[in-house]
């Protein structure tokens, strides 16, 4: 069985058939269930963010190459019938466009930096998790592999130094556990983190204490853990009840990738996959 039946993908857009859709929902169930037994508490964030918030984490400064912006048509100077030629011809140049000042995050986690600016955590910290779009404008795409637009689950801490390492302990924990009794086999790895320039203090301090390990199956990134020590609680101003910056980790889950994964382990069969899946959803809880 090919591994792309089921999916249809095209220039770093996917569709879903019905087997491949269930299995992408028992996944994201499974995150989910393991998250709220965490403690996390459930968080929707907005699809589109304000280009301006996404500068002040410095998105632009380190990957402008993946940022996608959203505009909406200059109807009154373009005209009606210029848009509509263009439109035809599959493409809106700039002069038919209003300035864009919103963005397609790349990653999910922004939205939960931009919920708590400027407030205060309490002193047990919080834990959130969200489902979240994400749009990257990468340099090639490759079926499920590498999309344009794709789902991450995440679950991100806030607090202290010891309780967002306590999350990434958890979560480690969790990620060997669920690969384990699906028999995938993932390697874990040290990268570089796409929140800090690929230059500097930042990178150089990487070097030697990594803060982003991935969870690899066959030289593809499908899961990270993340620690951003308080690069966020500086930028957005989030503090602990002490008045310092909170300090924040993360893991992401790779929807996309993971049904990749899954579907190159089990030979294409999504109905042997599923049922690993499940099997091992009640192993692990």
């Amino acid at each position: 069985m090919s591994i792309k039946t089921g999916v249809r993908a095209s220039a770093g857009l996917a569709a879903l058939e019905a087997e491949p859709t269930r299995l992408a929902e028992t996944l994201d169930r499974i995150c989910t269930r393991w998250a709220e037994a965490s403690g996390a508490a459930a968080l929707t964030v907005p699809p589109l963010l304000p280009v301006g918030d996404l500068a002040s984490l410095d998105v632009y400064q380190n990957f402008p190459q993946l940022a996608l912006v959203s505009a909406a048509l200059d109807v009154e100077t373009a005209g009606a019938s210029q848009i509509e030629q263009e439109a035809a011809r599959g493409a809106l140049t700039a002069g038919s466009l209003l300035p864009a000042d919103l963005a397609l995050p790349s990653s999910a986690c922004y939205g939960v930096y931009l919920y708590y600016r400027n407030r205060q955590v309490p002193h047990e910290g919080e834990l959130v998790t969200v489902l979240g779009l994400c749009f990257r404008n990468e340099d090639h795409f490759d079926g499920l592999r590498r999309l344009k637009a794709f789902r991450m689950r995440e679950v991100v801490a806030l607090g202290t130094p010891e309780q967002v390492a306590a999350h990434l302990d958890r979560s480690a924990q969790f990620l060997d556990a669920l690969a384990g009794e699906i028999g995938l086999p993932l390697v874990r790895r040290a990268a570089s983190d796409p929140f800090y320039d690929s230059s500097g203090e930042r990178a150089a301090f990487q070097q030697v204490v990594p803060v982003k390990h991935e969870y690899v199956y066959r030289g593809m990134a499908i899961a990270s853990v993340n620690t951003h020590f308080t690069f966020f609680g500086e930028r957005c101003s989030v503090s602990l009840p002490g008045g310092s910056s909170v300090s924040t980790s993360c893991v992401g889950f790779g929807i996309e990738r993971w049904l990749h994964a899954l579907a190159d382990h089990f030979d294409g069969d999504w109905s042997r996959a599923q049922d690993a899946v499940e099997k091992a959803e009640k192993a692990v809880f």
